[in-house]
């Protein structure tokens, strides 16, 4: 879709913009709002990005949030001047929801924002405040000591002991520097030379890592209206990660559990919610207990499994927030999301080393209804993604080739 035929659609029918379209969490609020009749706008700072090629929107390159925070803006406002009615927004990655939530009232003339103003915001930016809002409310967390100091970090040993998990109380320095949003720590060695790399990152949590696989990783997916009340809720189970434990989904199922449901919305009501959100457990095998592992103030990665299995996100915070009553149903139990090329690519590996069996891994795609990328419908971002992977493996192998003597 071109930008033009975007306007003449956005006459009619209130747009939505989304931002950062790189991989599948924007791919699916595009597919998921394109079907339900809304023009979508896809903005990325990287021309690279698949969501500016999908054929269910048109694209545009924006300016990058996280190096010019002003530019973003202002170029958002230009873009909102040239839009024949508001548009709903919809970011799909930290660094571009935090400038929206600070900015919201000064975009307001040219765009409807379905989450919380910063005030509210700032509580989930901080993971401190998410820790501490959930002991207020009842929510089981991990065992965790908050480290400001060395003598924090010795308590934090003492009292938890080790493994045990580094992550930040403000996550998006930490992980562009780190590329991941946690640091294991195995023994005393590694705690001391971990800790001298990321004691300038502010806060951080010293964690008990809770036992059990990836399988033992629950989601609660929500939409919660301007007063908190929950319009969309979705729970779902992980299944498999890349990388495991401490990785992105790989595969996932939809399966309702009432309790996990409710530990999640107590939690978002604790902290005065509004927007799509998705809060992440982790069940201890040892006493049966959902532990909170993080709220994500946004989509996530595999949000798209919800609107397979009926509660579409997406569409409950664009039909609230312009007006347009909504209510999702209860969620269809048993179909199954996938990343199928890193999945096919990990499942190989796994295979040769022993970890995993074919005929297993074979029968978890019985119930597959969703890929995150690949669509008939909507090819192009999927062949786009299976073609960098593989030149990735190709180079990555002739890399290793040279190496040899």
């Amino acid at each position: 879709m071109d930008f033009d035929h975007l306007l003449a659609l956005a006459a009619v029918t209130p747009p939505a913009v989304v931002l950062q379209t790189a991989f599948a969490n924007g791919l699916g609020i595009i597919r998921d709002l394109a079907a339900r009749g809304v023009p979508v706008l896809a903005l990325d700072p990287s021309p690279r990005a698949v969501g500016l090629r999908s054929r269910f929107a048109a694209g545009l390159v924006c300016p990058d949030p996280r190096q010019d925070e002003e530019a973003f803006l202002l170029f958002l406002e230009d873009l909102g001047r040239r839009l024949p009615q508001k548009a709903v927004v919809f970011p799909t990655h930290d660094e571009s929801i935090w400038p929206l939530s600070r900015s919201a009232e000064r975009l307001s003339p040219w765009y409807l924002v379905p989450f919380s103003r910063w005030d509210t915001m700032v509580r989930l930016y901080d993971k401190r405040e998410q820790m501490e809002s959930a002991w207020r409310c009842g929510v089981d967390t991990p065992k965790t000591v908050f480290v400001d100091s060395a003598a924090d970090l010795e308590r934090g040993v003492d009292e938890i002991g080790l493994p045990a998990i580094l992550k930040p109380v403000e996550s998006l320095a930490f992980k562009q520097r780190f590329h991941r949003h946690v640091l294991e720590i195995a023994d005393r060695g590694k705690l001391d030379e971990v800790y001298a790399t990321v004691d300038d990152c502010g806060t951080l949590m010293y964690q008990e890592i809770i036992p059990g696989g990836d399988d033992e990783l629950f989601t609660v997916g929500s939409y919660l209206d301007a007063s908190s009340r929950p319009l969309a809720v979705f729970t779902g189970h992980k299944l498999r990660q890349h990388p495991p434990r401490f990785g992105i989904c790989r595969m996932a199922v939809s399966k309702w559990d009432d309790e996990l449901a409710e530990a999640g919305l107590r939690l978002l009501q604790e902290l005065g919610y509004w927007g799509v959100s998705q809060v992440e457990f982790k069940r201890d095998p040892r006493d049966g207990r959902y532990c909170l592992m993080e709220v994500n103030a946004r989509h996530w990665l595999w949000h798209s499994l919800s609107t397979v299995c009926g509660v579409d996100l997406s569409y409950a915070a664009y039909a609230d927030v312009i007006g347009r009553p909504f209510s999702a149903p209860r969620q269809i139990d048993g179909p199954h999301w996938v990343l199928t090329i890193t999945d096919t690519r990990d499942a190989l590996g796994e295979f040769l080393r022993g970890e995993r069996k074919v005929g297993p891994w074979l029968d978890s795609y019985r119930g597959v209804k969703q890929d995150g990328v690949l669509s008939l419908k909507d090819p192009l971002p999927g062949a786009l993604i299976l073609g960098r992977q593989l030149k990735s493996v190709v180079k990555a192998r002739l890399a290793r080739t040279e190496a040899k003597p």
